[in-house]
């Protein structure tokens, strides 16, 4: 079953505001579109269709840096048509975007889709080229009365300050549980009637909690993603069956996606169980406690959903470990962000990398995101303003997110974070996770003991548990799993543990 045609999709298929684009293109020169990069086919697609639909003899012309063509754009039965316009040449000579912005403003009609310019117009230093910010500039005092309208096509848009005021700023969001759901079961009608033309059996076996699982396991995928994967795991299911049958291990497989996708872009979707943690009764209390929060009923009571918590203390105490344990608590995805990592060395693209991230777990709540580390990405002593701009992101994302996103941030020493960042009700709850008591060591020895499939004497428990005072939860493993392994080179039965252990 090979990717060949098109399907028609009820509804638009990218999650962009068309009318109000072209409402502003009716009132402004310039307007910029930002959107993931696997959708930018689809989006120029149809906002082509939008303006030929609503605007009288219009004529839409496409040109990119990358071919640094121009060509007309007309869709005709849900396909998009590009044909070259022959009276643009640019000169092999010619640098290509200053030769285009330079006949684009000797026009006098028509709307021009334009991609490729945003990274020489952005607050990046590397890349920003000042001669293209000011005719952009140019173009909107010269376009603002007349009848040329143009459309600055990128992702991650973050414009010089020059523009900021002159070029509004539409975006194309993630698209919502209701938007996946259409897309996925009209694909798998399309998948049905091709198989039926090959005369080979195609069966659904997805039950309605099935589904719902589907639906958000894809949540975070741009539709052209979505797309990709149906018809990848549709071709690798036709190369190894004769019965093509969608069951529920397509949940799964869309999550592998899903988790390839979002590592590249600095976000690491954590699945599977998690090591229980040893102790710390009253956080695993409070957690208890909160976790009906997040179910259906109390939504009918429109009872407010926990903020999150912040976990304190030295390295090694299980404050990773917890992180990871929430998700099971919780029973709802977990997203660890490095802000750390996303630090980039072009002025703007640290932030833009956070804008991103924060943007993608706004689609996939409610899910807990988790900072780790934080006070190393928010450094007091920053002199650039980087960790300021990204502590001012992560506050107001704090502040305005409804969407059910739990915070779980993580740092080795509080004092070294913002007084604003700590404050009472940015979390609900801030937790100090200190060295283990003694009932806490025999708690995490018996834990990671078990997991080496080792035995041990409670009483050789506690006498461990009374010599490893002082160890934090990560020195206890690397006991345990020490011990494990010269059992298993000593040829113990079970692994088990005797009193000459030394």
């Amino acid at each position: 079953m090979g990717r060949t045609g098109t399907i028609l999709l009820k509804g638009k298929g990218s999650c962009m505001d068309f009318q109000k684009t072209r409402i502003i293109l009716q009132q402004l020169p310039l307007v910029a579109v930002d959107c993931y990069p696997p959708e930018k086919m689809t989006v120029i697609k149809e906002l082509t269709a939008e303006l030929q639909n609503n605007i009288q003899d219009v004529k839409v012309f496409y040109w990119s840096l990358g071919s640094k063509k121009l060509e007309l754009l007309t869709v005709k039965d849900d396909d998009l048509l590009l044909s070259n316009v022959k009276t643009f040449n640019c000169p092999p000579q010619a640098e290509p975007i200053a030769f285009f912005l330079n006949w684009l403003s000797e026009q006098v009609d028509g709307i021009f889709i334009v991609s490729g310019i945003i990274p020489y117009i952005s607050t990046s230093e590397k890349e920003r080229n000042h001669r293209v910010v000011a005719s952009i500039e140019e173009l909107y005092h010269k376009f603002k009365p007349g009848d040329i309208r143009v459309v600055l096509m990128g992702s991650s848009i973050a414009l010089h300050e020059d523009l900021i005021r002159l070029v509004p700023i539409i975006n194309v969001d993630l698209p919502n549980q209701k938007q996946i759901s259409l897309l996925i079961e009209q694909y798998l009608k399309m998948f049905a009637a091709k198989a039926k033309e090959e005369e080979r059996k195609f069966q659904i076996k997805l039950s309605s909690d099935n589904k719902q699982a589907l639906f958000r396991s894809a949540l975070g995928l741009t539709l052209e993603e979505i797309k990709d994967f149906l018809f990848l795991y549709i071709s690798e299911l036709s190369e190894a069956n004769k019965v093509i049958k969608i069951s529920e291990d397509i949940i799964p497989s869309i999550l592998e996606f899903k988790t390839r996708i979002l590592k590249q872009t600095g976000i690491d979707l954590y699945e599977g169980d998690a090591i229980p943690v040893g102790g710390m009764p009253l956080l695993k209390a409070w957690l208890d406690q909160r976790r009906i929060l997040f179910s259906d009923e109390a939504k009918k009571y429109q009872l407010p959903q926990p903020k999150g918590i912040l976990l304190a203390g030295p390295p090694g105490t299980g404050k990773s470990l917890v992180a990871k344990n929430i998700r099971a608590t919780l029973n709802i995805p977990l997203l660890r962000i490095d802000i750390a990592g996303m630090l980039g060395s072009l002025v703007g693209e640290s932030e833009q990398n956070v804008i991103r991230a924060l943007k993608t777990t706004e689609a996939i709540a409610p899910c807990i995101l988790w900072f780790d580390e934080v006070e190393k990405a928010l450094n007091q002593n920053d002199t650039s303003g980087v960790s300021q701009r990204i502590m001012g992101l992560i506050l107001t994302f704090m502040q305005e997110q409804k969407d059910g996103v739990f915070i779980v941030a993580t740092c080795n020493n509080i004092d070294r974070l913002p007084a604003e960042f700590k404050r009472k009700g940015r979390f609900d709850e801030i937790f100090f996770v200190d060295l283990p008591n003694l009932s806490d060591r025999a708690e995490i020895l018996r834990i990671h003991l078990k997991r080496f499939g080792c035995e041990i004497d409670e009483s050789l428990l506690n006498d461990i548990a009374l010599a490893t005072k002082g160890f934090n939860g990560a020195e206890i493993e690397t006991l345990a799993s020490e011990s494990a392994l010269r059992a298993f080179y000593c040829d113990r039965p079970c692994g088990y543990y005797y009193r000459d252990w030394e």
